[in-house]
């Protein structure tokens, strides 16, 4: 026998205590052991009480760590630093946010008079749901800074790894296990090495109570927040920039639900989401061409070199992907992480998805500091990005209220370049025609006693002329009427009601070109020529 084969004999003899009271399998080292009880957010359905050791091949030469001594086979040595318990039962819902309001209804009907009965407690429906609590059963490792929770995050991807084959297996989807998914703290027992009979209990803290929690402390709006919730509400259809506050928020909820795939997803598309919102507000600001801002974004819905170039043109600053500023770290963070996540089916970790939301809040930081500087020829632009706060954070609220107060923005200019930003889509990628099914008929009246009529298409933004087609008697009078009462020069009506013949090959054009109603422009155009 070697002298190196002996002494790992040895050292493997002396390894192998008597199994103390309380200790599921030999430990070998002096290590500390711990018990997590884990509440999986979803079930898994295996046999109450299944006992899997993590197990791998054991060589006592290379590997003296702490680990569960496993049942040999051959002459292959097996141990486990983990060992987990899949514990079923049956709990219920959590019923209290119905309980809450079923109080409500209630104090309702007692305050109302009324003689209706609250529903009785024998109507609460039952809603008994399966429950897996693994305990997972571990040895420290004393070398680890924290050895708590560097074997908790073992445990974490142990449990995964199970979930991904039992759902390859089920065909059942269950939620990725994550910190963020579970309680804020969980139960545990920390058993000493050298006192096997004590048992501590303690409680581990696992993450901060996450998006529930983060509601539940946020301060009640004041009246005057309010107010401007509901002004912003009224427009909601045209708001600029919601696109991107939208898939922020939606990566913010999945990175909060354990989803890391989507919410590096969601992260770069709100990136290139903002990007090309930004672009083209810019564009629309200073009335750029329509056909020239669609050839600018291309046929890929990207974010190419030469939109940062016009970007850069217009706003000044770093916008190269390969230098050193935000955009940079926006490809390296973002953009190259969505690619491994699209293109490769990688999970990222809660490592890489910090820094891509840090790498995101750089770049709004970044648009929102060189707007700033760019007050004088972009005044709507910076008020809609950066708002009133943003303004007076970066101390520019007084110089942007003078570059404002010398341009004319219509009220309604939020819904102008929502219109207008349709036209750019409608050029890169279609529709060409409308659809005479759901066309409107629509009159455009002159000063001088002219009509033009169209077929609008007023979803795809497209209309097409139609000859003056026959009025009943009543539509005649309404539009003399709306003749006699106005002074105007021009303006459209639309008649819902009137449904002529519609013309066998429709020419179709941009409705803001025809009817006064459908402008797009930021500058009052001077197309209403009346005919003669």
């Amino acid at each position: 026998m070697s002298g190196s084969r002996a002494r790992a004999e040895r050292r493997l003899q002396g390894s192998e205590p008597a199994k103390p009271k309380g200790t599921f399998m030999p430990v070998h080292g002096e290590p500390d052991v711990v018990h997590f009880f884990i509440p999986l957010p979803d079930p898994i359905k295996v046999p109450h009480r299944t006992q899997l050791p993590v197990r791998y091949v054991w060589n006592p030469i290379s590997d003296n760590g702490p680990c569960f001594r496993l049942p040999s086979q051959g002459n292959v040595n097996y141990a486990a630093r983990q060992i987990v318990i899949f514990h079923q039962d049956e709990v219920s819902a959590d019923m209290q946010p119905f309980e809450a309001a079923m109080k409500l209804m209630a104090l309702a009907l007692e305050s109302s008079g009324s003689s209706g009965e609250a529903a009785g407690e024998e109507q609460t429906p039952p809603l008994p749901i399966a429950h897996t609590t693994v305990e997972a059963v571990c040895v420290l490792d004393p070398s680890q800074a924290d050895p708590i929770d560097h074997a908790f995050e073992r445990v974490i991807e142990v449990l995964t790894d199970f979930q991904t084959y039992y759902h390859l297996f089920t065909k059942i989807p269950t939620r990725r296990l994550t910190r963020k998914l579970l309680p804020p703290f969980i139960p545990m027992i920390h058993r000493m090495f050298g006192t096997p009979d004590k048992w501590e209990g303690e409680i581990l803290h696992v993450n901060d109570g996450g998006t529930a929690l983060l509601a539940a402390s946020t301060p009640t709006m004041s009246a005057e927040q309010l107010t401007n919730l509901l002004e912003s509400a009224e427009t909601s259809d045209a708001e600029i920039f919601k696109s991107f506050t939208l898939m922020r928020q939606e990566a913010l909820v999945s990175y909060a639900a354990g989803a890391n795939s989507a919410t590096s997803l969601f992260i770069a598309i709100a990136a290139e989401t903002l990007l090309t919102e930004l672009f083209l507000l810019l564009s629309w600001e200073e009335d750029s061409d329509l056909k020239k801002t669609a050839d600018v974004l291309g046929d890929r819905d990207n974010i190419s070199r030469r939109l940062l170039n016009e970007l850069a043109f217009r706003l000044k600053g770093d916008w190269d992907r390969d230098g050193r500023g935000s955009i940079s770290e926006w490809q390296r963070q973002i953009a190259n992480l969505r690619n491994k996540v699209a293109h490769a089916g990688r999970i990222p970790s809660d490592f890489e998805i910090q820094a891509a939301l840090i790498a995101l809040s750089a770049l709004e930081e970044h648009v929102g500091d060189q707007l700033v500087k760019s007050l004088n020829n972009y005044p709507f632009t910076a008020n809609k990005y950066l708002g009133t706060d943003g303004l007076v954070r970066r101390k520019k609220l007084k110089r942007w209220q003078e570059s404002a107060g010398k341009v004319q923005v219509p009220r309604h200019a939020s819904h102008l370049f929502a219109r207008w930003k349709n036209e750019v889509e409608r050029i890169r990628s279609g529709p060409f025609e409308g659809r005479l099914e759901k066309c409107m008929t629509s009159v455009v009246l002159f000063g001088n006693g002219a009509e033009r009529w169209y077929l609008v298409d007023d979803d795809l933004g497209l209309a097409c002329p139609i000859d003056a087609p026959e009025l009943d008697s009543g539509t005649r009078q309404n539009l003399d009427k709306i003749r006699a009462e106005k002074h105007f020069d021009v303006q459209g009506v639309a008649l819902p009601s009137c449904h002529p013949v519609p013309p066998v090959d429709p020419h179709w054009v941009p409705s803001f070109k025809v009817i006064p109603l459908a402008g797009i422009n930021r500058w009052e155009q001077c197309i209403w020529v009346p005919p003669t």
